[in-house]
């Protein structure tokens, strides 16, 4: 199984469904623009005990506008993050025009009056890294929110250009602009609404949730008819009553001076004028007379039923107490409903619950997938009673501690990052706009804190323990403004001289048995990221036995010599951790975050799970079914279709790197425990294992705490595999998977590629940036931004111990495949050479993976992925501090070479996923060679 880290953040970006569910709620009507306030400095309480929250250090201020200002300062990397909110989303669209906010955030990307590019060209070119989460924007029912990290250099560059879109964007706006982002969205809405499994059910709860007349009756994503129905004058007027200082927060984190940054917000800010006052929409539950059932037949692989209740708004009285009842009810094995209805009775694939708190109301939402053949009415009638225990008796006392726990390190890790997704400033900027004020950490995590057993078993008396609830079940189908002081906008601030980013040191030691350690220390917050990587991948499966090494690590963490399944889960659940891992094409992994405080019991479990797993008979079978169910839902999904059989096209059906790494149905029925067992006393072994360490802990505490737990595990090395030569199935022709009715085509443009520790590799980087490889590149301007054909097309690629492939890939309209193809083929004809890289392309592709690069090192989790990787392709560690270098040393020459050797047209293959009656015609007539048919799992038909 290739678990490429870009290709998953790719397939991530290109299923974008911008509907953030956890957002934040506060009603207030707005007035106008209040006088300048003085800057207030507010921290949280240090984080040196449980129970405690880090400090959080920032200062607020407020502008004549009406502007809010919130700077915080973290020097950890040289990076600078800016994100701004805006109190408007989809609750405050008029009728008809469902989708509208949504739209409009679309349009804030395509260029204003003196930046009139594609917004992603400027901030790419100014070290935004895509793929670390480094810029993007997202609509919600109460805000829409706008994010960029760039190095700290180009603060300046970047205020200019936020500036300059909500001063001008209307002088900007084209009819033509409109139309394109329109016919984007729709295909959003294809990708991540029609076309996946499930897709429907954020569109149904919102229509039998409320009524009509309902801010949240709407979609965020909206209609086809409404996106049609907008026009230019709708988006002007929007951005007007919205798009105003005295609407949104600025909020800005990272390595920066206050000083100059006050001076910047007021340069390209201050003279902004302020818009009109606005009425909040009034916030309150509503009630469902009785019970609702929905019925839906749908394209899924398994039925389901997803329940909803009305309940408190977002920080309301309750609301908390019902995050803690959704962990309770459905996080972990041995959670109520996952211990009933997964693990004992076995009559569900997955049980998901989470508190949906909002501004204007929340609503607790919790689904089951049945397993084949059961009854949803008898699952039903399960989690109806499971839910009556809790409202009579209320919680254990373990229970509620495990909890919470889970939610204050869930809170300790959403401090990581600066930016981004629950980052640092997005938290401030959430406080700010739904609560008025910034400060409010501490008073966020006590809520959570002081529920107690009986505040939860009331709550759940209240708002769940009721039949006034909606049911849907799913079933499988059986057939411009002016500035007030003129400044000159016009002219972009020159992007900062870089400094240079020193990669953290990697300290690293070795155990006598063979094991290697390594540390990275930051001690910012009391926090420790471990993973165990082992050379023991899904190449090391036996012929007939694919998935073998993945579910081998599932299922270690399901009894040991000691511990059985459940004792694992609730002893890891009461440190506030868990394990997680799994095997891509060259290794397996287990990892582990938690709470400096916890480290040391947590690794004791989590060192008994590697070497001691004993894969009871009982728990291989239950990760059996999970698994089949898993691959019946992959079945049914396009994207992963095209992965699992692109990789087949590429390197052979028989070959290490081809064979599905997560298994077939065929070959996870015949597994036994007997094959477990066999492969972890083969493969797992200390002389071909890393511990991997970073966050609060020094080598020294590594070093102590890898002997105590790992030095006495003897094994020697694991057996090495010879990769042999790939064996393409068939350039040069076009291979189709059928999946009718299908709302988009997912095309995936496959051609060889290099491994790791190739002397290509910097150059090939740099021409995936210039190809597909960001939003601003040759492809996704194409598809995307010019033609309106998809959501996004982006390029990868991927490298391997021995070999490599590079791919293309993107949902396009169904009515547009042909058309869409055709780019396709022409792209990557002008990529091999027709139309060079040119020095220009060359050097925004450097400037964005060179600024871009720090933000890669923002998370725990992410350093000991770094280190992960070098150490699994065997390259030495000074390769992180090298990559910058090695980027800038490329020349125009070596990676047009690059291109021109791996892109070649003749030795492509093209992947098609789609409704094979309407699209193959038309692909025929381009005579790109033989069409041949697959099924889903790439064999010929």
């Amino acid at each position: 199984m290739i678990k490429d880290r870009r290709v998953s953040l790719m397939l991530a970006l290109l299923l974008l469904f911008s509907q953030v569910l956890t957002v934040a709620a506060q009603t207030r009507k707005a007035n106008t623009p209040p006088p300048t306030s003085p800057p207030i400095n507010q921290t949280g309480k240090s984080a040196d005990a449980a129970g405690t929250v880090p400090k959080i250090t920032f200062e607020k201020y407020t502008l004549p506008n009406g502007l809010q200002v919130i700077l915080h300062v973290d020097r950890k990397l040289p990076v600078v993050h800016v994100n701004q909110w805006f109190h408007v989303g989809s609750k405050n669209e008029r009728a008809g025009r469902s989708g509208f906010a949504h739209l409009f955030e679309h349009m804030m990307f395509q260029g204003s009056k003196n930046a009139s590019g594609e917004y992603f060209s400027y901030v790419e070119a100014a070290g935004a890294n895509l793929f670390e989460g480094g810029v993007n924007g997202t609509t919600s029912w109460d805000r829409t929110n706008y994010f960029a990290t760039v190095p700290s250099g180009n603060l300046e560059n970047l205020l200019w250009l936020e500036s300059d879109r909500l001063l001008t964007l209307p002088d900007a706006l084209t009819i033509e602009k409109l139309n394109n982002q329109r016919d984007v969205v729709k295909n959003e809405r294809r990708q991540g609404l029609e076309n996946q499994p499930y897709g429907r059910w954020v569109k149904l709860l919102q229509e039998n949730l409320y009524s009509s007349r309902h801010p949240y009756a709407n979609d965020v994503i909206g209609s086809h008819e409404d996106l049609t129905a907008a026009s230019v004058d709708d988006v002007k007027e929007f951005f007007k009553t919205y798009y105003t200082p005295n609407n949104m927060t600025l909020a800005i984190a990272g390595d920066f001076d206050p000083a100059e940054a006050k001076r910047l917000i007021e340069k390209y800010f201050g003279t902004i004028p302020a818009g009109p006052a606005l009425d909040r929409p009034v916030k309150g539950v509503p009630k469902l007379d009785g019970e609702k059932i929905v019925e839906v037949s749908d394209r899924v692989p398994q039925e389901r039923t997803y329940f909803a209740w009305h309940t408190p708004a977002y920080f309301d009285a309750g609301d908390a107490e019902l995050d803690l009842v959704a962990t309770i009810l459905g996080d972990g094995l041995s959670a109520r409903l996952n211990k009933v209805l997964v693990y004992d009775k076995q009559l569900a694939s997955d049980v998901v619950s989470f508190q949906w708190g909002r501004q204007l109301t929340g609503a607790f939402v919790l689904w089951v997938t049945a397993r084949p053949g059961a009854s949803l009415q008898q699952i039903e009638q399960i989690v109806t009673d499971e839910i009556a225990r809790l409202a009579q008796t209320g919680p254990t006392a373990a229970e509620l501690a495990r909890a919470k726990t889970k939610w204050e390190f869930g809170f300790v890790t959403g401090l990581e990052r600066i930016g981004g997704f629950g980052g640092k400033a997005d938290r401030l900027n959430q406080y700010n706009t739904f609560l008025g004020d910034p400060n409010k950490f501490d008073a966020d995590f006590s809520r959570y804190r002081n529920a107690t057993i009986e505040s939860v078993r009331d709550t759940v008396s209240r708002w769940l323990n009721t039949r006034n609830r909606l049911l849907v079940r799913f079933r499988p189908e059986t057939s411009g403004r002016e500035s007030q002081i003129a400044i000159d906008r016009a002219k972009q601030p020159p992007l900062g001289g870089d400094r240079a980013f020193m990669v953290p040191p990697v300290k690293t030691a070795r155990l006598e048995n063979g094991m290697d350690v390594f540390v990275i220390e930051r001690p910012d917050l009391p926090k420790v990221a471990v993973r165990l990587e082992t050379k023991a991948g899904s190449v090391h499966n036996p012929t007939g036995k694919e998935g073998l090494a993945d579910l081998a690590v599932e299922t270690m963490k399901r009894g040991t010599r000691t511990r059985n399944a459940l004792l694992i889960e609730d002893q890891l659940g009461d440190l506030g951790t868990g394990i997680f891992g799994g095997a891509d094409s060259e290794s397996s992994s287990v990892s582990m975050e938690v709470l400096k405080r916890n480290l040391t019991p947590a690794l004791t479990i989590f060192s008994d799970v590697v070497r001691n797993p004993v894969f009871p008979a009982d728990e291989v079978d239950r990760e059996k079914k999970k698994r089949l169910d898993a691959l019946a839902q992959d079945a049914e999904d396009p994207n992963a279709i095209a992965q699992r059989v692109g990789l087949m096209l590429a390197f052979g059906a028989d070959h290490p790197y081809g064979r599905p790494g997560g298994g077939l149905p065929s070959t996870v029925q015949k597994m036994t425990r007997e094959d477990f067992t066999r492969f972890h006393e083969t493969n797992w072994k200390p002389g071909s294992s890393a511990l991997i360490f970073a966050g609060d802990i020094t080598l020294d505490e590594a070093k102590a705490l890898a002997q105590q737990n790992f030095g006495s595990w003897s094994g020697g090395a694991a057996p090495t595999v010879t990769i042999p030569q790939p064996k393409p199935v068939g350039p040069g022709k076009v291979y189709l998977v059928d999946r009718q009715d299908a709302a988009q085509t997912v095309v995936m443009q496959i051609l060889p590629g290099a491994r790791r520790k190739t002397d290509d590799y910097y150059a090939i980087s740099l021409a995936d940036a210039v190809w597909g490889g960001g939003f601003g590149t040759r492809l996704n301007l194409n598809l995307r931004e010019d033609k309106g054909y998809s959501y996004g097309v982006f390029s990868f690629p991927t490298f391997l111990s021995e070999y490599g492939m590079w791919q293309s890939s993107g949902g396009v309209q169904t009515n547009k495949t042909k058309e869409s193809v055709t780019e396709f083929v022409k792209e990557l004809k002008f990529f091999a050479g027709e139309k060079p890289i040119t020095e220009k392309e060359l050097m925004n592709a450097k400037a964005n993976r060179i600024r871009g690069y720090a933000q890669q090192f923002e998370s725990l989790g992410r350093l000991v992925d770094q280190v992960a990787t070098l150490w699994t392709y065997g390259l030495p560690m000074s390769a992180l501090q090298d990559e910058t270098t090695g980027l800038e040393r490329s020349t125009l020459a070596s990676v047009n070479a690059a291109a021109k050797k791996y892109a070649v047209p003749g030795s492509t293959m093209m992947l098609l996923v789609g409704d094979r009656s309407k699209i193959e015609a038309g692909v025929r007539e381009l005579k790109l060679g033989d069409i041949v048919i697959l099924d889903a799992e790439g064999k010929v038909k």
